[in-house]
């Protein structure tokens, strides 16, 4: 399992890259020419260095993935393929159905930046507004967290994600607003995906502004107590795009990125030196090779530039929906 933005209670070693590295990760000769959209340019993406005290990288075991390792484990089964080009998300718990205002935009945004994929919300038809079928907690393991809120055991989650059935989903990503944690050695997580199952669950709640306030996340976003302003929410919506995008990445096949600052890293928390909202050349490469077997993109590689601006449109729409200020310019 690839977990991430969570905050173990012990660590245990450190890496760090240098330029060799990075070269070599985007692949061979074997692989063929690399797509232009993912050729190394310092002015787009910026390597890693030494981790600082704190970070993920200066905690954990991470050996890296390079593109040709990528392309050998995916082969020709592991790659969505005619038959199973949808990805699920899933709403979990009940909460959803008093605070719809985010779901619309995480569908939209998966389906630009996962391009050519269908993206289904459970039991809602193409197009509704609706929060979708929501599944119950009720026979979810849970515990307290340090407010005195439920924090929910992921192990359960998971298997809730797993009831919907269908050859056709690729990969299946349960939401929620509730706060949610891996085990008893843990504090908590933002997600966790299941690469081999393709199942993934991610929590809203501490990327929540008012969460280290004692704020639930459904107070935070109740329309009637406007608790948040319409900036400060679209920036805790910006950083749910964000780990719902890792977490589908992984389902991709795609591991912790330690080359550069990349959607892809694992991350402590917002303190985390590494990160980034787009992918780095080598994961980028890794996606854009697994969308390419989707019948939509025909086989080919998907437009990099398309697909930027179908990304582009929905922070746009965001930008519209909840107006400018903080954090407006880093959407933009």
């Amino acid at each position: 399992m690839a977990s991430t933005k969570g905050t173990k209670k012990a660590g245990k070693s450190r890496f760090f890259t240098n330029i060799e590295s990075t070269t070599l990760a985007l692949g061979n000769s074997r692989d063929g020419p690399v797509p232009a959209a993912c050729e190394p340019n310092d002015e787009a993406w910026t390597r890693l260095g030494k981790p600082r005290a704190g970070d993920w990288l200066a905690e954990k075991d991470e050996s890296g993935q390079t593109f040709s390792s990528y392309r050998r484990t995916m082969g020709d089964y592991r790659v969505p393929g005619k038959h199973n080009a949808t990805i699920l998300l899933v709403p979990l718990g009940a909460s959803f159905k008093r605070c719809p205002r985010f779901l619309p935009f995480l569908v939209d945004y998966a389906r630009a930046f996962f391009t050519g994929m269908e993206i289904e919300l459970l039991d809602t038809e193409v197009g509704s507004t609706s929060a979708g079928k929501q599944l119950s907690l009720k026979r979810v393991s849970s515990r307290e967290n340090e407010f005195g809120a439920p924090q929910y055991l992921l192990s359960d989650l998971m298997d809730l994600v797993r009831r919907p059935k269908g050859y056709h989903y690729y990969c299946r990503l349960g939401i929620t607003l509730e706060d949610i944690y891996p085990g008893e050695d843990w504090n908590y997580v933002f997600g966790q995906a299941d690469v081999m199952e393709r199942v993934g669950v991610f929590s809203f709640a501490r990327h929540s502004p008012l969460f280290y306030d004692g704020v639930h996340a459904t107070e935070a976003l109740d329309p009637e107590t406007r608790l948040l302003s319409d900036a400060r929410q679209a920036k805790w919506l910006r950083n749910c795009l964000h780990t719902m995008t890792h977490e589908i990445g992984h389902m991709f096949g795609i591991r912790h990125c330690i080359y550069y600052h990349c959607l892809l890293n694992g991350s402590n928390g917002p303190h985390d030196s590494a990160g980034s909202t787009f992918m780095c050349p080598v994961d980028l490469r890794k996606l854009l090779h697994a969308l390419s077997t989707v019948p939509r993109n025909k086989g080919e590689h998907p437009c990099a530039l398309e697909r930027y601006r179908a990304m582009l449109q929905v922070w746009r729409a965001v930008l519209r929906e909840f107006g400018g200020g903080e954090g407006a310019g880093e959407c933009e």
